[in-house]
């Protein structure tokens, strides 16, 4: 009996080092630990974060009161309102909102959402690395990536949460093209139209980006003597995942020209030709000063990988490293005044802005090349180039050193009392003048009321975000302006007929009233494209799972026959 009881806590104890053992909780712990800081000081701040909250209060608002995608955000700009929720990709804003109705509170779900993406991305950054090396090397990709200065400094110093987001997914979709090149199989194309959909609706121009990049790695990584299928399996999991986020392209296209962008006052900071690394060294560029101080730390973190410089050393560790190599070189240079011609040719890329994004990408493939170069190095620490092996090993603890000491510690946090007053203040916020509808002055007419008619009394009888009702006393026909600002989908009707809309000299919505007393309904509504989409969008993911189930069911049973 004693020794039954004894023999427990020895499986527990085996089972337990058996979980430790294993580097993948070796990921999970690093990339935890790289986010205590947070845990101990705060939410990190900068002005991207109020745009966020800007954006994340009401987007949860809306889908409380049932909107589970709204459509206008409603609050912004003294209550006049604008177009964001339409341009912006939701789903930073789902994991948000699903985390502050978890935790109760805005400052816990920011934490929880933030520390549940450090462990994805590293996670996301292991598994693509095991799909072409060993586990202690996938491990040790997926640290240097947790590590890198650009990855913290998304989290950290910028606060460019939602590409911070992306950066957590698009590991993922690198692992899935590796999958489909190595093995065409249906849950390989569930899982890549998953995570490119995925990739879409959480950050527009790091999909752009990515899209390049993973078009080149598809291309370095394919299989000669099965290339055409590869590409059809990869032109199918691409497509379904555009499909699956059709609910927010569709419209973002569809509407583009409504509203500002960068094509009416546009902001010269975020013009992509004042952008490129090392296109100046002055520090009268913000931006693009710190970003070259960034890429020297991040060549030193991966400075291991410059031992693939020789040739022996290349052809030993095989085709795979020198794809990841072409890689990383071909995305680095995308990022430098050196790919100006191609930024200046595609359209799409010049949309991104910021060349220096590319360092996210950067910073994954250069971790998975910089880890396999790793291990070579033992040969050259026992023999007379030691000096040189140490002098490489000590980059990386001089960038791991800068990341704590500058990006991190240097960081702006938040207390719980600190971040609830941020919160507060965003409420009614002017938002970025770029989401503005085209129609829309910066600096709207300030109103006592929701509604002006003159010489008539009005009365507001409901005001939501996207329905509002209200009543107005008899008086001179004419236009009563209403504290919203213009835009096409907004309809005004009374006693079953349509009033006209029309957009005032600062954009406010004007409705034409007749002299008789009416009772008006103003609402916001999606057209018809839109509740197409949404359809498609759940057909997508219908389709998604019924290949992931296929797939999945074929594999348990050809397991079982053999």
């Amino acid at each position: 009996m004693s020794s039954r009881v004894l023999e427990k806590p020895d499986n527990h104890v085996r089972v337990l080092r058996s979980i430790v053992a294993r580097p993948v909780f070796l990921v999970v712990v690093v990339s935890s630990a790289v986010f205590v800081p947070a845990l101990v000081f705060g939410v990190p701040s900068n002005l991207d974060l109020t745009n966020h909250l800007r954006f994340a209060l009401p987007f949860y608002d809306g889908i409380r009161s049932g909107h589970f995608y709204p459509g206008w955000l409603a609050e912004s700009n003294a209550g006049y309102g604008d177009a964001s929720f339409r341009f912006y990709p939701p789903a930073l804003y789902y994991l948000l909102s699903a985390t502050r109705w978890l935790t109760g509170s805005w400052y816990d779900g920011m934490l929880l959402a933030f520390a549940s993406l450090f462990v994805m991305g590293a996670i996301g950054v292991y598994l693509w690395a095991r799909s072409l090396f060993t586990p202690r090397i996938a491990a040790c990709a997926s640290i240097l990536f947790s590590l890198a200065p650009y990855h913290l400094n998304q989290f950290y110093q910028a606060t460019m949460l939602a590409e911070f987001a992306a950066c957590s997914v698009l590991p993922f979709v690198f692992w899935y093209v590796e999958r489909i090149c190595r093995k065409q199989s249906a849950t390989n194309v569930a899982g890549l139209a998953a995570v490119f959909a995925l990739l879409v609706l959480t950050h527009l121009p790091l999909t752009v980006q990515g899209s390049f990049a993973l078009t080149i790695y598809a291309f370095l990584r394919l299989d000669k003597t099965i290339w055409k299928k590869s590409i059809l399996f990869l032109t199918t999991g691409v497509a379904l995942g555009l499909l699956a986020s059709a609910c927010y392209w569709v419209t973002m296209i569809a509407e583009r020209s409504w509203i500002r962008a960068d094509v009416i006052d546009p902001i010269p900071s975020v013009d992509y030709r004042k952008n490129f690394l090392f296109s100046t060294l002055s520090p009268d560029n913000l931006n693009v000063w710190w970003m070259n101080i960034l890429v020297l730390f991040t060549f030193a973190m991966f400075c291991p990988a410059l031992i693939l410089l020789h040739k022996e050393t290349r052809q030993k560790l095989g085709r795979h490293t020198f794809s990841l190599g072409m890689l990383l070189i071909a995305t680095f240079l995308m990022s430098t005044i050196l790919a100006a011609p191609v930024w200046h040719l595609i359209r799409p890329l010049q949309q991104t802005q910021f060349p220096w994004r590319w360092l996210g990408i950067v910073s994954m493939v250069g971790a998975l090349v910089a880890a396999a170069a790793i291990p070579e190095w033992r040969s050259v620490a026992r023999g007379r180039l030691r000096p040189l092996c140490l002098a490489v090993m000590s980059g990386i603890l001089i960038s791991v050193a800068f990341s704590f000491s500058h990006i991190i510690r240097e960081a702006t946090f938040l207390s719980p009392p600190e971040f609830d007053k941020a919160v507060a203040a965003t409420r009614g916020s002017n938002s970025v003048s770029q989401w503005l509808p085209i129609w829309a002055s910066d600096h709207a007419q300030p109103m006592d009321g929701q509604i002006i008619a003159p010489q008539r009394a009005a009365r507001v009888e409901l005001w939501e975000p996207e329905r509002r009702i209200f009543t107005v006393a008899p008086g001179p026909e004419g236009p009563a302006r209403i504290r919203t600002f213009y835009y096409p989908h907004w309809k005004a009707t009374s006693a079953g007929k349509e009033l006209s809309l029309t957009p005032a000299k600062d954009g406010a919505l004007n409705i034409s009233l007749p002299p008789q007393a009416v009772t008006v309904t103003l609402q916001f509504v999606e057209p018809t494209r839109t509740r197409g989409a949404t359809i498609a969008a759940a057909i997508g993911w219908l389709l998604i799972a019924f290949l992931f189930f296929a797939g999945y069911s074929t594999r348990n049973s050809h397991c079982q026959t053999t």
